[in-house]
């Protein structure tokens, strides 16, 4: 008798608590229902337990995943001294032990939407970028640590009767291939490679309750995390040391370092001054008391946070009150957390406030503006952000629940964004809405509407192609509020201000003309991989400061994408359905730039060829123009197509280019 897991199809031992192959909790599942089910429904289901994007890319013996070359993070896990641990405990009790333990390191790697690739005795090896690309890997990889040592120091609070439980942790980032291997009777998603290698022997160095992280994941970090410097370790099958850090905790602010805000190269803004003078206008209408929506739209770098900071720079901001909310590429699961941010930085509450300091804050700042009902407003604004209530207050929102709840809480804060903006006018900026979660979404609907009638000018700032929330937003704004709605769509540079930019960067050196051609032509326009080309020839030694200024080396000829840049990319491109990620993958072969007609002659059994296209144009992720006649297309960034190219394998290059 066997238990099948609807998650993945893999036929399980009667009695089993988890999946053998993909590592799911089997009783999340009903095991009747899981034997009689469709594979289409088993992927349903699957939806509720799994990251979003991820059921795109899902193993199954139904289909296998071709093997891709990958930048990912390899996170290993285990515990110190388990036999001796459970050489006192009887069978029963040391199954149940590790029951828990896996129900936390697993809970811990899917909350910040990383795969568990293997189940060891006690442990996990997980990966964050695969199957699914995120651009934030090492950071989800560093939280779901964290989250890891926390929650057993919880359980051990909780169960005195064996002694404490103390995990030891292992990361690395760098490139590894990834697929499917196996036949018919099981198939299993496997990462192979020199990174999950060296990320196992982290692990095994590590102290019983601490994290190792090396060089490569400490430097795209050390802005979210305080780190510990351990120095350089030989590690086994390494020629050379490895520079190894301990993870001591994160920074109190949750969020990410602005793209290139904490960089040494520096540039004032170039190509926008047409879109500042264009939001300085709607701020002199805001003063003068006419209020309007703008959404800044861009790529990932384009620079759209940047055209947002030099608009607060502006002489008649000081007579605006400037407010922010900011989400996060993991905000999908913290209900209104870019609301309750902005909110906090109303009432001036940080991350240093006791419960008590913070309910204060919001008390005073509420009286400042409702000086004779404050204490109406306090309970319903103060659930929302999660702050605790003490009394009356408490009991005033204990039994009033659901669409009632929710009606009072917008009620409220529609009146504070109207009151503050009676006293000054008010800026409210939502960075990252495509990040947003469902219920910040439904809120933020709520509001827009207040612009029409109060000096309020909400700043939207967001990536194209996000369909449940900025495609969303936009055809309720448009539907409710076109006629004081304004969008800035923020294209590349153009190749004389990528010109500038460099030059800036790098202090007015003067670089050999094909170098500079290499950078421009490889960024395609967009500021920050701009940015993150030159620092990466910084940091290879392929640019050399010398006397102020930048010297060209022979390492220029053998620098490779940067990884910040490859993990933009990928994100990017793995939202894609499958049969659309097969065309740009034909199009990556025949070149930076491929006409239709080659398309459709390679491009067999793809239908619908003209639909995709279209998608991948509004996706920004290709353009189209004539050449001689023909229609023909271009990847928007040189490494884009370089991306999509290297992340094939050579026996699948070799098959398309004899396509092609």
């Amino acid at each position: 008798m066997t238990i099948q897991c609807p998650a993945c199809g893999y036929d399980n031992p009667q009695g089993a608590n988890f999946c053998n192959h993909c590592g799911r909790k089997l009783s999340q599942f009903a095991p009747d229902d899981a034997q009689s089910i469709s594979f289409d429904e088993k992927l349903k289901k699957l939806q509720r337990y799994l990251p979003q994007g991820i059921t795109q890319k899902i193993i199954s013996q139904h289909e296998k995943l071709e093997g891709e070359r990958r930048q990912v993070t390899v996170l290993f896990c285990d515990m110190k001294g388990f036999t001796p641990l459970v050489d006192g405990l009887d069978s029963e009790s040391a199954y149940q032990i590790m029951d828990k333990v896996y129900e936390i390191l697993i809970h811990s790697v899917h909350e910040f939407e990383g795969t568990v690739n293997e189940m060891t005795g006690d442990g996990i090896m997980a990966l964050f970028g695969a199957p699914v690309a995120q651009e934030d890997a090492p950071q989800r990889a560093v939280r779901a640590a964290i989250s890891i040592h926390r929650d057993i120091a919880r359980f051990n609070h909780q169960d005195l009767s064996i002694a404490p439980l103390k995990m030891r942790i292992g990361i690395h980032t760098g490139p590894v291939i990834v697929g499917t291997l196996g036949n018919e009777q099981r198939v299993q998603f496997k990462a192979v490679g020199d990174t999950v290698n060296l990320a196992s022997r982290l692990e095994q160095m590590a102290e019983p309750g601490t994290t190792l992280v090396t060089e490569e994941t400490f430097k795209q970090t050390r802005h979210i995390f305080r780190f510990k410097a351990i120095g350089k370790k030989a590690i086994k099958g390494k020629k050379d040391p490895v520079l190894v850090y301990n993870v001591l905790s994160a920074k109190k602010d949750i969020f990410h370092s602005r793209m290139g805000a904490e960089r040494l190269i520096y540039s004032k803004m170039v190509g926008r001054h047409q879109q500042l003078d264009h939001l300085e206008l709607q701020l002199m209408k805001v003063v003068k008391g006419q209020g309007s929506i703008i959404s800044i739209i861009g790529e990932a770098g384009i620079g759209k946070s940047r055209l947002a900071a030099e608009m607060k720079e502006s002489a008649v901001i000081k007579r605006i009150f400037w407010l922010e909310g900011r989400a996060v590429s993991i905000g999908r699961h913290l209900s209104f957390h870019p609301i309750i941010d902005l909110l906090k930085q109303w009432a001036q509450i940080n991350h240093d406030h006791s419960d008590a300091a913070a309910y204060g804050k919001l008390k005073i700042a509420l009286k400042r503006i409702f000086p004779d009902e404050f204490s109406k407003r306090l309970p319903f604004v103060a659930a929302l952000m999660g702050i605790k209530l003490y009394d009356d207050e408490a009991d005033t929102v204990k039994d009033i629940e659901g669409e009632a709840l929710e009606k009072l809480i917008i009620e409220n804060v529609r009146e504070l964004l109207i009151r503050t903006s009676e006293l000054t006018p008010l800026v409210v900026l939502i960075e990252d809405l495509h990040w947003f979660d469902t219920s910040s979404i439904e809120l933020l609907e709520s509001l827009f509407d207040l612009a029409e009638r109060h000096r309020i000018l909400f700043l939207n700032i967001f990536r194209p192609g996000y369909r449940e929330t900025v495609e969303r937003i936009v055809a309720s704004i448009k539907e409710k509020s076109s006629a004081y709605y304004v969008e800035i769509h923020l294209e590349r540079l153009d190749e004389r201000h990528s010109n500038t930019l460099i030059k800036n960067m790098l202090s007015h050196s003067v670089l050999e003309h094909n170098v500079m051609q290499q950078i421009i032509t490889a960024a395609g326009g967009n500021p920050y991989f701009i940015e993150e080309i030159v620092r990466s020839l910084i940091d290879k030694g392929a640019l050399v400061p010398t006397d102020g200024k930048f010297q060209v080396t022979s390492k220029i000829a053998t620098t490779t994408i940067p990884s910040t840049i490859y993990d933009v990319l990928m994100s990017r491109i793995d939202q894609i359905d499958e049969a659309t990620r097969d065309l740009v993958r034909v199009a990556a072969i025949v070149g930076r730039t491929f006409l239709l007609r080659i398309i459709e002659e390679v491009a067999v059994g793809i239908e619908d060829i003209d639909t995709r296209l279209s998608y991948l144009k509004d996706l920004q992720l290709i353009i189209e123009h004539q050449r001689t006649g023909e229609l023909e297309y271009g990847f928007k960034h040189g490494l884009a197509q370089e991306t999509v190219y290297l992340s094939m394998l050579p026996q699948k290059r070799k098959h398309l280019h004899l396509q092609v």
